[in-house]
């Protein structure tokens, strides 16, 4: 397989934290030197990431968790097609709801509900 999206990240990450940040940041999915092997590209010395791994993970990548499954099942497993569950406007909106800090993802989702609300009410008033 030549595209490594799961290493890919791992090494753009490198960029700008160390290995223990990784391990801290994912809460401790995998260890220092686990990333370290990921990041030299050394893959015969380290196994894909388990599926308790991927909140962790996810966190540490600002991704969904279906993303960092699509990364690990595309580079570990060469699957490259599988159905997307979200919605097109749930993708959309994904990356940068997940670059927010939880207090204001938070803020976000009680706007969303509060909106989705009265637009159900204006779609009731309309059936009357």
């Amino acid at each position: 397989m030549t595209e490594k999206p799961f290493t890919g990240r791992v090494q753009h990450l490198f960029k700008h934290i160390t290995y223990e940040q990784m391990a801290e940041e994912s809460g401790g999915t995998r260890s220092a030197s686990w990333w370290r092997h990921v990041q030299l590209e050394q893959s015969d010395r380290f196994n894909p990431p388990l599926l308790k791994d991927l909140p962790g993970i996810a966190k540490l990548f600002r991704a969904t968790e279906e993303q960092v499954a699509a990364m690990i099942a595309h580079e570990f497993y060469g699957i490259t097609r599988f159905p997307n569950l979200r919605s097109e406007r749930e993708r959309r909106f994904a990356e940068d709801l997940n670059a927010l800090s939880e207090e204001d993802a938070d803020l976000v989702l009680s706007l969303v509900k509060r909106l989705s609300r009265k637009a159900d009410v204006g779609l009731n008033e309309q059936a009357s």
